[in-house]
């Protein structure tokens, strides 16, 4: 009987939190989803960078059309962050963990570039969300795994 718990519990938390990644998500990707508001993001970006001298180079203005790539981002972000709010399988974590490296990735790759060290604080949460999910899923799979 015990032993029958541990799928079930195992499944919820990862259900738990693929869902909780992925409202992080929704609520930081939001304000880049619409052209006017990412342009307020990203001159916050810019604030913070300066406010706090951070290394790299400050986040620079951006022309409409990186402003429309910016928005289209958002737009795909909080779409992925729906489908994972509302549906929050094994699949859809283990689709976001390999993104969440992906993504982890290329921030460490700009900031060795040069960039703004703001991305600092992206690389965490993503890394964090790659390392539970990952974490979270080998263990339901080595649960689910017949012995």
């Amino acid at each position: 009987m015990a032993g029958d718990s541990v799928p079930a519990m195992s499944s919820s938390l990862l259900r738990r939190a693929v869902r909780g990644f992925a409202v992080y998500d929704l609520c930081v990707t939001l304000p880049f989803a619409t052209p006017w508001t990412a342009e307020t993001m990203l001159g916050v970006m810019r604030q913070v960078h300066e406010g706090l001298a951070l290394g790299g180079e400050a986040v620079p203005a951006f022309t409409p059309v990186h402003v429309f790539f910016v928005a289209l981002f958002g737009v795909l972000a909080v779409i992925w962050a729906l489908v994972r709010v509302l549906q929050p399988t094994a699949l859809h974590g283990a689709i976001d963990t390999v993104g969440r490296g992906v993504v982890s990735a290329w921030m460490v790759l700009a900031l060795t570039q040069g960039a703004s060290q703001v991305l600092g604080a992206f690389i965490v949460m993503e890394a964090a969300g790659m390392f539970v999910q990952g974490v979270l899923l080998l263990g339901a799979r080595r649960v689910a795994a017949p012995a």
